[in-house]
């Protein structure tokens, strides 16, 4: 047994790889009919203004029904082939709307819910956008949208033609469930136009634009072919049970949070949607979560809050005698963990198993730690460009601090390797993308002999498991010619109690180059211990100086800075490096540092 589990579910003979997403949803409405797909949380007031709530179930069977109704209207329309925008928070309609666009209509583009403006408009020009689907916050940008596009086009532009609620009724347009209304009837006077419609597996409908962290947005184009093989690679790796309730936590327009919808519906899993950061553990309760893709930073501050209760009860020894205990008995394939710390997982609601770690890197110590809590903790590796996932940790293959191992039929290299191995990590398979829309030149600079080269410096140890040092872009060269990779000190600094996050960064002085280091401190830290920023000071100076001596003399910090300003970050919560270093530089400026 490993963390409980067997050794070798042969996972590979229980799933095959689908043709397109059409293909799959029909596989789950048949295998898993009328097994609830989805739960809607629906809030109203009585008539007396009393709060209520009722929840409205999904099935497979019904899901399936209603991406037809939906894109039979939307056929009828005169959709067909043309791009259709999403936007808003996590929903079932917005899933529904980008599963009717992408399975025989055209090219669905998911959209940030939190970009502004005029970034949407920007995108809505470079992806040529017919139509949108958009919830109530957003409409007000959409209808001006709308105006401001008609007009630069003296009124003959197809951008933006339509703006469909999802979840209200538009001036002057049509709701989701007026739309889905209406191709029912479609469909049960024996329209099939859109039913029958072929899909070419290798054809544009995806276009994802990256949340450009470093330099403005690509848009890449994906093909059912590299969401279908890359769903097919992670049912042989990754471990669900028919039980299992899954939470969509991470935003579904981001293709990591896409991802792990594709492998739920194939495994018939009945999926939740979170309230908000707040509601997270009530959430959990709620609805009897098991399974979460999720980012780092919720897992991180989740652990805390874990060490944090044991601390405040005085059970550290007896929790840390009890760890023992279970590494003991799992010598003699005695497994129990999560009988021992049954009472941490009823703080997740009694039934939480997985979670599954991707858009940037987790705290090794938070990884392990949640593993040896008896809750299943992977990680994860991927790009927007390879569909995601590249390589994963697994049930079988965990190794903190390691994204795992590269997933079954994509192939993998380390491209010009230093003397310990390292260099930007290259893949191969069915999961790369067709290429960056109109922009054969960025697609050029990254596909080379059929090798995506994704701008990440790698490693694999000696049992195959690949490291991430980091983004080949963001390493420091110093005077010396030796490289500096900011997330190997970050995550040391973000092990520190009282910080929430850090940067890295240089700056020139003279002849030489200076690491600094921004440091976001905990302010609820700062009021439980009853410590002031300038106590807070001293202290990290002195954490500092244990970390740097633990580092050669060209990775030592020497200028740091503590904030209460969090870093900017895209909606995956990573830095947004080059912005931040903006606004670094302004907050240096006003303390005449």
């Amino acid at each position: 047994m490993t963390n409980g589990y067997k050794k070798n579910y042969y996972l590979e003979k229980k799933f095959h790889e689908f043709q397109d997403l059409r293909e799959m949803v029909h596989y789950s409405a048949q295998k898993f009919s009328n097994k609830t797909a989805f739960v809607t949380k629906v809030k109203t007031k009585d008539s007396e203004g009393n709060k209520e709530t009722s929840y409205i179930n999904t099935t497979y069977r019904e899901f399936h029904d209603e991406i037809g109704y939906l894109g039979t209207a939307l056929w009828e329309l005169g959709y067909s082939g043309k791009r259709i925008g999403v936007i808003g928070e996590n929903s079932y309609n917005w899933i529904l709307s980008y599963f009717a666009t992408a399975c025989g209509l055209g090219v669905v583009v998911p959209l940030d819910k939190l970009l502004q403006k005029e970034e949407l408009k920007g995108l809505i020009e470079r992806g040529e956008i017919n139509a949108v689907f958009c919830d109530k916050k957003t409409f007000p940008i959409f209808r001006e949208l709308k105006e401001e596009l008609s007009l630069e086009q003296n009124g003959t532009s197809g951008l933006l033609h339509d703006i469909f609620g999802l979840d209200f009724i538009p001036e002057d347009g049509k709701s989701l469930s007026e739309l889905v209304g209406r191709g029912k009837a479609l469909v049960e006077a024996g329209n099939r136009d859109y039913l029958d419609t072929p899909i070419d597996r290798d054809a544009m409908n995806f276009l994802l634009f990256t949340s450009g962290t470093t330099q403005a947005s690509k848009a890449v184009m994906l093909c059912h072919r590299n969401l279908c093989s890359i769903t097919y690679y992670m049912d042989c790796e990754e471990l669900f049970f028919p039980d299992d309730v899954a939470m969509l936590f991470v935003p579904l327009h981001h293709v990591f949070g896409m991802g792990g919808l594709l492998v739920f519906i194939t495994q018939g899993i009945k999926n939740v949607f979170c309230d908000g950061l707040k509601y997270i553990s009530a959430n959990f309760q709620e609805y009897g979560v098991s399974v979460m893709m999720t980012v780092p930073l919720l897992l991180e501050n989740l652990y805390r809050k874990i060490w944090k209760g044991i601390d405040k009860q005085g059970m550290r020894p007896k929790v840390e005698k009890a760890l023992k205990i279970c590494e003991t008995s799992e010598k003699f394939n005695i497994y129990l963990r999560r009988k021992l710390f049954k009472s941490i997982i009823d703080q997740m609601g009694g039934r939480m198993r997985f979670f599954i770690n991707g858009a940037a890197a987790l705290d090794p110590v938070v990884s392990k730690g949640l593993n040896d809590f008896g809750i299943l903790t992977v990680c994860g590796y991927g790009l927007t460009e390879t569909s995601p996932t590249i390589a994963s940790e697994t049930y079988r293959y965990v190794r903190p601090g390691s994204v795992g191992k590269t997933m079954p039929f994509v192939e993998t290299k380390i491209d010009n390797p230093d003397e310990d191995g390292i260099g930007e990590l290259c893949a191969k398979g069915d999961n790369v993308m067709l290429g960056y829309y109109k922009d054969q030149e960025a697609t050029d600079a990254v596909i080379k002999d059929g090798w995506f080269h994704t701008g990440d410096l790698a490693y694999f140890d000696k049992d195959g498991y690949l490291f991430i040092t980091g983004r080949k872009k963001n390493v420091i060269v110093m005077k010396n010619g030796k490289n500096v990779f900011p997330e190997e000190i970050e995550t040391l600094v973000n092990l520190l109690p009282y910080v929430s996050e850090s940067m890295l960064f240089s700056r020139d002085k003279a002849n030489d180059v200076v690491l600094w280091l921004k440091v976001v401190y905990d302010e609820e830290y700062l009021k439980e211990e009853g410590i002031t920023v300038e106590q807070l000071n001293d202290i990290f100076e002195k954490d500092l100086e244990e970390i740097n001596k633990s580092m050669p003399s060209y990775k030592m910090v020497k200028k740091f800075f503590l904030s209460d300003r969090p870093t900017i970050k895209t909606t995956t919560l990573k830095t947004k490096r080059n912005d931040e270093l903006v606004k670094i530089s302004e907050e240096l400026e006003e303390r005449g540092l």
